[in-house]
């Protein structure tokens, strides 16, 4: 069963050759390893978890679920999300134990590494800590193409060496999830009961961005030239602008708490053609712009006290929020690597132009890896590689083109339905967003989208809810809405397609069930 489910959880939507010649056959083994360490079956290594096809990512989910269920456990579709997770939903939670007790051996294995996790994560944090910053220092614009490739190799083989960390705290994140599930159910409790039990999860590196950001507004709002700053933030060229101003400390601020600290971050972060935040932060100062206007508080809400036997639920709680943590943030360190490879391939690419006249600046991300590295070994291959390069861009642009799914003549659904994901309702108007969204949400907005990834995170600083079409409780989205308390649903199919902007809608967080009523005044 191919879904455009969890894959946008890694993946970009769409991806070009370069990208997925770097990290599609390594996140497949990943998977691999992992089904072929729990399941004991030799045959995984043969098969895709992943596809790209015609520049979109696929995940099989239905191949997921056939080895968690080798192994004994029930669907995880709910977790993870997929176009399987309504069905899923309908069947009753079962373990098979004699298959689990056939496959205990690996699971006893795999308890302990989980118990090593959390030491070597930590450990790996402030290593590429000191290699970021060992990096910048780096003047890549004095090196040539080859010293430049050799570097990116080397970047590459290290990522590669380390993604381990993000694909086994997520493993282990979503087991312990979904046994958490299935006990609580077990024994009486909903699925709101578990949502609570997972909110609020201290350590959650993007989850701070929050407080740097309301930190930025405490500094600017008193000052009486509080429009000339956010004027300043609306120009392309900002940071000048600030200085030129005499908002030193503005910049400053930035620089220091957003940009060195969430920098590397940014949106479709595996797709090498995608710019990071320290190459383009406007994402980040619409967010900041939008913050500073609106006179409200940031969104806080009590945390509900929630009585489950501590003896009983305890432990595996506390493991569930630990891998929680640990699967965001290995992901957050972890894209320090990401970021300098989009730096040294951005070099590089204009190296390259610079020696080949007839080449344009995004060839190189139409070339594969085998092909960039024939044509750093030697200029001249241009000519034949420039053949493929150019199928691919053509097929690249009408697939951008053609992207979207035609209009029909469906009628309006008054009621949505998806998986909760963060608990509590919201009222508000739907704010439809794509992936190349940069800014212009209004506080109180409903969040309308197909998918977030972790580093859309400024969005949650001044929405009211959030919808997505894919995901599961256990999606990035799904685990920032719970730390910034807004009522979120996922999985909901069709929503960018059924909801429009301006509609005025009531989320329910607990359900999983949206309102809908276009009769519903939106002035």
């Amino acid at each position: 069963v191919w879904t455009r489910g969890n894959v946008a959880e890694a993946f970009p939507d769409i991806m070009t050759p370069l990208s997925w010649s770097l990290w599609g056959e390594t996140m497949n083994e990943l998977l691999r390893n992992a089904f072929r360490y729990y399941s004991f079956s030799s045959e995984v290594k043969e098969k895709c978890f992943i596809m790209l096809n015609n520049g979109k990512l696929y995940y099989n989910i239905g191949l997921v679920n056939l080895y968690m269920k080798k192994i004994g456990l029930f669907s995880m579709d709910e977790i993870v999300g997929g176009e399987t997770a309504y069905r899923a939903k309908q069947q009753k939670g079962r373990i098979h134990w004699l298959k689990f007790l056939f496959h205990l051996p690996g699971s006893i294995r795999a308890e302990k590494n989980n118990g090593k996790l959390e030491e070597e994560s930590r450990l790996k944090w402030r290593e590429f800590w000191r290699y970021h910053k060992k990096w910048a220092e780096l003047d890549y614009q004095s090196m040539n193409i080859n010293e430049l490739f050799h570097l990116f190799n080397e970047r590459i083989i290290y990522g590669k060496a380390n993604m381990h960390l993000h694909t086994d705290a997520t493993t282990a994140a979503f087991s312990k999830m979904a046994m958490l599930q299935w006990k609580l159910k077990k024994n009486g409790y909903d699925n709101s009961i578990l949502l609570k039990l997972v909110n609020d999860i201290e350590g959650i590196e993007m989850a701070e961005i929050s407080k740097h950001m309301e930190q930025l507004k405490h500094m600017i709002e008193p000052l009486e030239q509080k429009q000339q700053i956010l004027q300043c933030l609306k120009n392309e060229n900002w940071e000048q602008s600030l200085l030129d101003s005499g908002f030193p400390q503005v910049c400053q601020f930035i620089q220091d708490h957003l940009i060195a600290n969430y920098g590397h971050r940014g949106k479709n972060e595996l797709e090498i053609k995608e710019p990071y935040w320290a190459e383009n932060p406007r994402m980040l100062l619409n967010m900041v712009i939008e913050r500073c206007e609106n006179k409200e508080a940031g969104r806080l809400r009590e945390q509900e006290k929630i009585n489950v036997e501590d003896k009983k639920f305890g432990k595996l709680i506390r493991q569930a929020r630990t891998f929680t943590m640990l699967r965001e943030n290995n992901k957050h360190y972890l894209y320090f690597i990401i970021a300098e490879i989009k730096r040294i391939i951005r070099i590089l690419n204009l190296k390259l132009c610079g020696i080949i006249p007839q080449m344009e600046q995004a060839d190189i991300y139409f070339m594969n890896y085998e092909e960039l590295g024939r044509l750093v070994r030697d200029t001249s291959e241009f000519e034949k590689i420039k053949a493929n390069v150019t199928v691919r861009k053509k097929i690249y642009s009408q697939f951008l083109l053609n992207c979207e799914e035609p209009a029909t003549e469906k009628p309006v659904k008054q009621i949505l339905r998806g998986i909760p994901a963060c608990y509590g309702r919201a009222a508000g108007k739907v704010k439809v967003i794509s992936h190349d969204y940069a800014g212009d949400i209004k506080k109180g907005d409903i969040i309308v989208i197909k998918s977030l990834d972790i580093s859309w995170t400024p969005l949650f600083s001044v929405a009211g809810g959030l919808i997505t079409e894919l995901g599961g409780i256990l999606s990035h989205a799904a685990i920032i809405a719970r730390e910034y308390n807004i009522p979120a649903i996922v999985n909901v199919e069709n929503a960018t397609a059924i909801l429009k902007n301006g509609d005025q809608i009531i989320l329910d967080g607990e359900t999983g069930v949206i309102h809908y009523d276009k009769t519903v005044s939106t002035s």
